[in-house]
């Protein structure tokens, strides 16, 4: 009867992960999981192929980085990134992670092993961009965003964080223009953004009209104002 206690208890901490996962490896894992009783031979701990070990273990980082428990979050990308070392969402998450606790060199640099793996993905490029930015390294984050713009179209939206999209990614090439004194620049972007804008680059109010476009373009409360 212990034994089957102690079963169903660690089928049930497997459960919360399985709802953000593909549903393919949901599958997997509940085959797993449930059909083999959850244990090992041991009956102490719960067996998984690696791949899907990897995948819930960065389900399981996701969210602690959503319930904004940063460290607990780099831990466990840390921990998926030893299960598979050719897999770039765990360093991605770490890249997050770092950013998040103002330790830009460690996001920047987990961001780029994520760009190594994959390099057909937008999201790192997406994520270095914003990361660029607090760095006032505006040729950078441009460059980047244009990357990212480039391999995910103009739908693109990152599905964990789902601020980073494309829409904010040419707010922030606009937000780099400005910052430069390349206002013609700013204004594209802001006209790709909005395109019943009336700012008219004649005016002797024409900077100001342009920083004012630019703050009302902003998302509100974005995730992305903490970094």
């Amino acid at each position: 009867m212990r034994k089957k206690n102690d079963t169903a208890r660690q089928c049930i901490s497997v459960a919360p992960y399985l709802l953000v996962l593909p549903w393919f490896l949901v599958v997997s894992v509940a085959n797993v999981v449930f059909l083999s009783g959850c244990v090992s031979d041991s009956d102490d701990t719960i067996v998984l192929p690696p791949t899907d070990l990897y995948h819930l273990r960065v389900a399981e980082a996701w969210i602690e980085f959503e319930s904004g428990r940063y460290f607990d979050a780099i831990a466990a990308f840390g921990e998926a990134s030893e299960i598979d070392t050719s897999r770039s969402s765990a360093y991605l998450g770490l890249g997050w992670s770092y950013a998040m606790i103002d330790r830009m060199d460690d996001s920047l640099s987990s961001f780029e092993l994520a760009i190594i793996k994959d390099q057909e993905s937008p999201d790192a490029y997406a994520a270095e961009a914003f990361v660029y930015l607090t760095q006032n390294e505006y040729e950078t984050a441009i460059a980047a965003a244009d990357e990212a713009i480039s391999l995910g179209g103009e739908e693109y939206v990152f599905s964990q964080i789902p601020d980073v999209r494309t829409r904010n990614l040419r707010l922030l090439i606009a937000e780099c223009y400005y910052a430069m004194g390349q206002y013609a620049d700013a204004q594209a972007q802001i006209d790709i953004l909005k395109p019943d804008n009336n700012l008219d680059q004649n005016s002797r109010t024409y900077e100001r009209d342009l920083l004012l476009e630019l703050e009302e373009l902003k998302p509100v409360g974005s995730i992305l104002e903490e970094i």
